[in-house]
């Protein structure tokens, strides 16, 4: 996790050091990534990145961390624009998850971190994994309202449509189905899912 002197920072130079750790980890997999172009990218001395960060798994970490709250803020949003209708929220969600897919940096950052839970977990601790795979799903059962939280029934529809949307995105970023075709197939899943748990 960040230092105390990163959360001192203001806000825009935060943002700045954020997105030259991105950038860096679309370049390159997180194993091959280099502290002296996030330095450059960011503007700051390379020095002061462990002023910042204990390690480059830490900043991609928080970077995952900071993912995962934007995620959770946009589907409040989508719930709201719905008027809190679930499933409309969770298929919007989805049709701006792959409009975001379609910037390269986007595609090739979600690449490289599926690269990384797949064959290069073995090479980090098991909690820095766990975060990471607890954090990049577009749908956490936390981003629900509370009545959806307490059902039992409704975790389980949640991972189906997770691993729905996973298939799906692996489809769009392996170039096999079209954005307009994967949204389409995830939309036929939702509902079906929808319509197979009665919610």
């Amino acid at each position: 996790m960040p230092t105390k002197t990163f959360f001192n920072l203001p806000k825009e130079k935060r943002i700045r050091i954020l997105k030259a750790g991105k950038k860096e980890f679309s370049r390159v997999p997180l194993e091959k990534a280099v502290i002296a172009n996030i330095a450059k990218d960011a503007s700051i001395p390379r020095g002061s990145f462990y002023q910042y960060f204990n390690s480059l798994e830490d900043l991609f970490s928080y970077i995952i961390d900071y993912m995962y709250g934007f995620n959770k803020k946009k589907f409040e949003e989508s719930l709201k624009a719905n008027d809190n209708n679930v499933f409309d929220a969770i298929k919007e969600n989805f049709s701006q998850e792959i409009d975001r897919l379609s910037k390269e940096e986007n595609r090739q950052f979600t690449i490289n971190t599926m690269t990384l839970l797949l064959q290069d977990s073995k090479n980090y601790s098991r909690d820095f994994i766990d975060n990471i795979y607890d954090k990049r799903n577009n749908l956490d059962l936390e981003f629900f309202p509370e009545e959806y939280q307490a059902s039992s029934n409704f975790s389980k529809v949640l991972d189906v449509i997770n691993m729905v949307g996973d298939n799906c995105i692996s489809k769009y970023l392996s170039c096999e189905q079209s954005a307009e075709q994967v949204k389409k197939d995830y939309n036929k899943y939702v509902d079906f899912v929808k319509g197979a748990f009665y919610i």
